[in-house]
């Protein structure tokens, strides 16, 4: 800094001050980042790409006239290989821009072949599966997702999709879980069933069943498996009903002398539904036999599951005594007797028939089946 006197006998004084200038700045402010070239040019404009901007080639202010690209930080008439000049002219991107056609999704192939994902159009969340009604979480097979779009990409100048996880793209250009999607189900070409079956592990099974070990299985009966492949009923709960492991499957109820059976016809309809199982053995038993009648083996299964379904057994011989299931005596729902004879008064008998409408003679278990005396009985499925 320079101090001088100014003027003649004024008596005042003026500071003169000179600058010396920064380097890459001048009086003006004018640095790298508002046009100059000072210094690091890249660095004053990261928001470019030097290399292949033709509005800013080489340096921030640099740009190619005409139909020049640029290349390597120049403008040129043409691109480096292997990337291709694009022009507005052919409709194809920016005007003087250089791309790699064999990867670019935006230009493959061609200038104007921009690459997209498949038109997901109808296609709704979900697994397009029918309810599985089996009590297993999410109904029976995982949670989503089961179909996406993927991601566009360009290889070796052809567009294709690029699906996540392990979705396979179909002919729709669509990725989806082949393992779960109802329409595509193992492959993009096979399709269950409507309704009646649902997609699981690649398969197709009737609704109500899962693919375990190799076969479509019922989960509510199945003791091998109960409600999720591999759950094995045994020991203590050996039977599997409405897909869970259990004892057995039991009615019990109180009769009163000359009262009609309504509550516990209602209950005997409920017992009746639960029989989705395998059984190996049923009894029915009552107050004045509490050991009862036993069936044991398939001839029990039979009886068990005509109780559920509602149709008839005739005649079985089991365990040493004769089995019926019969649809008589003005009911719907079928009676249960071990002792031969069906919709009969035996004195002493082995019938159950709680649904018998407004007749009291609702059965009985070792003692007269009409007009009975008050008593339990007991009818078990295991």
């Amino acid at each position: 800094m320079k101090l001088s006197w100014v003027g003649a006998g004024v008596g005042v004084l003026v500071i003169a001050i000179g600058f010396q200038c920064a380097t890459g700045i001048g009086v003006g402010g004018n640095d790298a980042s508002t046009g100059g070239d000072a210094g690091d040019a890249s660095s004053a404009c990261p928001q470019f790409d030097l290399q292949t901007d033709p509005q800013h080639c080489g340096s921030c202010t640099n740009a190619c006239t005409g139909d020049l690209v640029c290349s390597d930080g120049q403008c040129k008439a043409q691109c480096d290989a292997p990337l291709i000049k694009c022009l507005n002219t052919d409709g194809g991107g920016e005007a003087g821009v250089c791309f790699d056609l064999t990867s670019d999704i935006d230009h493959c192939g061609q200038c104007a072949t921009e690459c997209a994902t498949g038109d997901a159009g109808a296609l709704e969340a979900g697994n397009d599966n029918p309810d599985a009604g089996i009590p297993t979480p999410d109904g029976g097979f995982p949670p989503g997702p089961y179909w996406s779009v993927g991601t566009a990409t360009c290889t070796k100048s052809t567009c294709g999709i690029q699906c996540p996880g392990t979705m396979t793209e179909c002919s729709d250009s669509i990725c989806y879980d082949t393992q779960n999607f109802h329409d595509h189900c193992g492959n993009c070409a096979t399709a269950c069933a409507d309704d009646t079956e649902w997609c699981t592990q690649g398969n197709c099974c009737p609704v109500g069943q899962a693919y375990c070990s190799g076969v479509c299985t019922d989960l509510l009966s199945n003791a091998s498996d109960c409600g999720a492949c591999g759950v094995t009923c045994s020991g203590g709960t050996p039977v599997c009903s409405n897909g869970k492991c259990t004892s057995s499957v039991i009615y019990t109820d109180s009769f009163t002398n000359g009262v009609v059976a309504t509550t516990q016809c209602t209950d005997w309809t409920t017992f009746r539904g639960k029989l989705t199982g395998t059984y190996t053995s049923i009894n029915m038993r009552g107050t004045n036999d509490s050991v009862g009648h036993t069936c044991s083996g398939t001839d029990a299964n039979t009886i068990c599951q005509a109780l559920h379904n509602g149709t008839t057994v005739s005649g079985l011989s089991c365990g040493g005594y004769t089995w019926e299931v019969y649809l008589s005596c003005g009911s719907a729902s079928p009676e249960l007797s071990s002792d031969g004879t069906t919709c009969a008064c035996e004195t002493p008998g082995y019938d159950v028939r709680p649904c018998i409408n407004t007749d009291a003679n609702w059965g009985g278990i070792d003692t007269a089946t009409c007009s009975a005396p008050t008593q339990t009985m007991t009818v078990s499925c295991q």
